[in-house]
């Protein structure tokens, strides 16, 4: 299974501010509890830290020094790839 996200700033929902890296970093460790949350424990903990958590560290990183000099910025851990747009 493959799944991709491409999360544009502006189209977050119920958001009045624009969002950060670290707010779009907590929005795919929401969807990705919410996906696997049928799973047993130690799935839903793999994914926690061999997907989620390598994707915070490079969206916190990477993403937001991206996003703030105005470019796309894409990443792919295991099955799931995450784009951010300015």
């Amino acid at each position: 299974m493959h799944v991709a996200w491409e999360i544009d700033f502006e189209d977050v929902a119920g958001t009045e501010e624009r969002p950060d890296a670290q707010s779009a970093s907590e929005l795919i460790t929401d969807v990705l509890l919410n996906v696997f949350g049928s799973e047993e424990t130690m799935t839903r903990a793999h994914v926690m830290l061999h997907v989620a958590s390598p994707l915070h560290e490079q969206i916190i990183n990477e993403g937001n020094a991206a996003i703030e000099r105005g470019e796309e910025w894409t990443a792919e851990v295991g099955p799931i790839r995450v784009t951010l747009r300015p």
